[in-house]
């Protein structure tokens, strides 16, 4: 009972320490006008496709996605060009293939309507409105990617492939050898916020004006204060794909973390092996320890970013996106982690 109480507590004491770490106040978008969000069902039009007509139906689906199709057949599938002419031959091949069908019937069970991803979206694009007014909403349209993208966003469209959202103990991960610390977050609550982030990313590309550790890890922090932005009822932990554990040891250790990256010399490194220790994808930290969150480095540029608006609290979103310096950045910022 006694451990049980501590679990309890030390859990309480999370909870209330990320909500309130969150400079963002909540806005008011009730009055924020967004056009109706209805996911477009590629992964439906393509699995019902008439398979005696590629061809005009191959123009019917131009018709309705417009560009994105080609992009979808070429960039997503992988499988050529259109025009090419073994096009036909190949679509017929990924629909007709016995797993694909499977994930394809797996993908509508599981999503038989996207009413909650669609609401979610709404909720999102009314925020983006709020900060960004002069900027464009992406259309939002669900795939099957063969499994090889989970978010593509191109242009104005962002897809979502349903099949990487199929739950972290699905069986074609397992077959298909993903590693665990990856199915983990493959559940259908990270769509949104990983949809959010690829959206980001597209709509700011990275403009900083070096390649070194802290540009890169203070330029995630700024996508990751956007979804907070843009996502302010999402925990966490979804956003920066955290089990509850790693989003733990972040915040206990993170004096410890800092003073390792000043100590070390990281920050200003533009030696890539050496960055991606610390913001590749990964189980865990290993420069740290196994128990040390995998990506640490984008969780301090999260921290950086979120400190910089705490102390300048007139900078815009906008603006914020804006900054390429990231050493004028980190000063103005004043980011001192205390000593647990």
């Amino acid at each position: 009972m006694k451990n049980f109480l501590v679990f309890v507590f030390s859990t309480a004491l999370l909870f209330i320490s990320c909500n309130n770490d969150n400079p963002l106040k909540k806005v008011d978008v009730s009055n924020v006008v967004v056009p109706d969000i209805t996911i477009n069902r590629l992964d439906q039009d393509i699995f019902n496709i008439d398979t005696l007509d590629i061809p005009g139906a191959t123009k019917k689906l131009q018709a309705k996605y417009g560009p994105f199709y080609s992009i979808f057949v070429t960039g997503i599938l992988n499988n050529g060009e259109i025009k090419d002419s073994g096009y036909v031959v190949r679509i017929k091949r990924f629909i007709r293939e016995r797993d694909m069908r499977k994930a394809y019937s797996d993908c509508q069970q599981l999503y038989p309507n996207l009413e909650t991803l669609e609401h979610g979206f709404t909720e999102a694009f009314q925020h983006f409105k709020y900060y960004f007014p002069k900027r464009k909403l992406p259309a939002v349209v669900s795939v099957m990617s063969g499994f090889n993208y989970a978010i593509y966003p191109v242009d104005s469209t962002l897809s979502i492939a349903l099949e990487m959202y199929l739950g972290n103990n699905n069986d074609f991960y397992l077959m298909l050898g993903f590693p665990r610390y990856r199915t983990t977050f493959m559940t259908p609550d990270n769509i949104l916020p990983d949809a959010v982030e690829g959206w980001m990313i597209k709509e700011f590309p990275y403009m900083m004006n070096k390649e070194d550790f802290l540009s890169q890890i203070i330029y995630m922090g700024k996508i990751l204060y956007i979804k907070d932005a843009l996502l302010p009822e999402v925990e966490d932990t979804l956003k920066i794909r955290y089990t509850h554990s790693q989003l733990d040891y972040c915040i206990q250790n993170e004096f410890n973390v800092w003073s390792y990256f000043a100590a070390q010399k990281t920050l200003y490194t533009s030696n890539q092996a050496e960055i991606m220790k610390f913001t590749g994808e990964a189980p865990f930290t290993s420069a740290f320890s196994k128990e040390a969150a995998p990506r640490i480095g984008h969780w301090i540029g999260w921290r950086i970013v979120k400190q910089y608006m705490r102390v300048n609290p007139t900078i815009s979103l906008e603006q914020l996106m804006n900054e390429t310096d990231a050493q004028q950045f980190l000063s103005k910022s004043k980011y001192k982690p205390k000593k647990s």
